[in-house]
């Protein structure tokens, strides 16, 4: 019985090891540039991570978005200082 050719795989190397680096770095100038004009911060990487399909960068974006959300509404018991209510 013949046996076959083991076959390794060269993922980091080449052009496909730069597809990994190039989504965080597109959503950061994407964050940089429209969160001074928007309201919620995250949108950038948000739609950076939904279109080149990175599911890292879809998530922190969507973080980021809904701690700004956070940030906008009034919730009940908050009482709008970051030190956690003490003076």
């Amino acid at each position: 019985m013949a046996r076959g050719r083991k076959h390794y795989s060269r993922g980091g190397r080449g052009i496909g090891g730069f597809k990994g680096l190039l989504a965080p770095i597109v959503s950061g100038v994407a964050d940089s540039y429209l969160d001074p004009m928007l309201p919620i911060d995250g949108v950038g990487a948000t739609a950076v991570g939904m279109f080149m399909h990175n599911e890292t960068m879809k998530n922190l974006g969507l973080y980021k978005v809904g701690f700004s959300i956070g940030n906008i509404i009034p919730l009940p018991g908050r009482s709008g200082t970051t030190s956690g209510g003490f003076t």
